[in-house]
């Protein structure tokens, strides 16, 4: 598992590091925002805008991913729950039977 990590590190996070210094050294420019009804205006360098926007966008993205992913979760954790009650009933069930016949194992009619 080690080594797939690391070599996910290597071809995939690596290159885009880099990828995201040279966006940013090449960007430096400011990009005037002006929120109208807010009257609120700044002006930041474009490459934390557009890193910014990909923060919210991936952000939102994974909320929307977990939250339908709901329905599922709870449909098995239901069946979770199920199980767990029908291996307890078997249990008890088992040991019931084992205190019924003195710990011999019963036999089997036919």
């Amino acid at each position: 598992m080690k080594l797939i990590r690391g070599l996910f590190t290597v071809v995939f996070l690596l290159p885009l590091a880099a990828a995201v210094v040279v966006f940013a050294i090449h960007n430096r420019a400011a990009v005037a925002i002006d929120l109208w009804p807010l009257s609120l205006d700044f002006a930041p360098p474009l490459y934390i805008l557009v890193l910014a926007i990909f923060v919210v966008g991936f952000l939102a993205g994974g909320i929307v991913a977990w939250l339908s992913g709901g329905r599922a979760r709870g449909r098995a954790r239901k069946e979770r729950y199920r199980l767990m009650d029908m291996e307890r009933k078997e249990s008890d069930s088992k040991q019931a039977d084992t205190a019924a016949t003195g710990g011999l194992p019963a036999i089997a009619k036919s």
